[in-house]
């Protein structure tokens, strides 16, 4: 009896170590300051966690790395993964700041708010901003075409000898200079439109910037600031 239950431990242990070899070798894990973070795995296969993760499955090849975390600038890299070689991943996240949503916006209206994921928002200023920009285009051009014929209209006024030629053709120029002026106020209003709303969005990402609550783990214990309200959350938790 004693043979036989010495003989199923052994043939137990031959069948759960390649399981078990397989499951500690081929893992992938990845790990994260802070943690909490979401990865995602793109290559033969698709697959996902949370850090502090290990991924056990059976991942062989090139995959794409994306680990992201609300408030932090998204970590991209590749790397090649082989059968029967243990991987780790440790990698620093980088908080979103004021100062590089301001740069941004400050270049591209819009970028700085896409950066700090309020892409509707992005997208709407460099929307805006196309419309304005392409207005002063319009305003522009129809302002030189009006400017220009102005020009030609007072060197032919004044051009003319005749007293009641000029007299008759008086009433044409001042209608010229009008719309010249008209269009050179409409070109002015555009320009002062996109300023606007550049401004505005240079405003937006510099001193609206989107607040994320920094959780502080102590032990079990993890305190979680209310940054608009004030006081705050004390959470108790537990790994299983």
């Amino acid at each position: 009896m004693l043979s036989k239950g010495i003989l199923a431990v052994i043939i137990l242990l031959l069948i759960t170590a390649p399981v078990y070899a397989q499951q500690t070798v081929n893992g992938l894990s990845v790990i994260s300051n802070p943690a909490g973070a979401e990865v995602i795995l793109t290559g033969e296969k698709i697959v996902s966690g949370i850090t502090p993760v290990n991924f056990v499955q059976a991942l062989e090849g090139h995959y794409k790395v994306d680990i992201k975390k609300d408030g932090y600038e998204t970590y991209k890299s590749s790397l090649f993964i082989r059968a029967g070689e243990p991987r780790s991943l440790s990698v620093a996240l980088r908080p979103k700041t004021r100062f590089k949503s301001a740069a941004r916006s400050f270049f591209i209206p819009g970028w700085g708010q896409a950066y700090t994921d309020q892409k509707a928002k992005g997208g709407v200023f460099f929307v805006l901003t196309l419309g304005a920009a392409a207005s002063f285009l319009i305003a522009d051009h129809d302002y030189n075409d009006k400017a220009d014929t102005y020009d030609e209209y007072e060197d032919k006024y004044n051009s003319m000898t005749s007293f009641l030629e000029k007299e008759q053709f008086y009433p044409v120029l001042a209608d010229a200079r009008k719309d010249a002026y008209d269009a050179e106020t409409l070109r002015r209003i555009t320009i002062g439109a996109a300023i606007a709303v550049w401004g505005l969005n240079f405003i937006d990402a510099l001193f609206f910037f989107p607040e994320h609550g920094a959780e502080i783990p102590t032990n079990s214990i993890t305190l979680v600031p209310d940054m608009q309200q004030g006081g705050g959350l004390v959470m108790l938790s537990h790994r299983f």
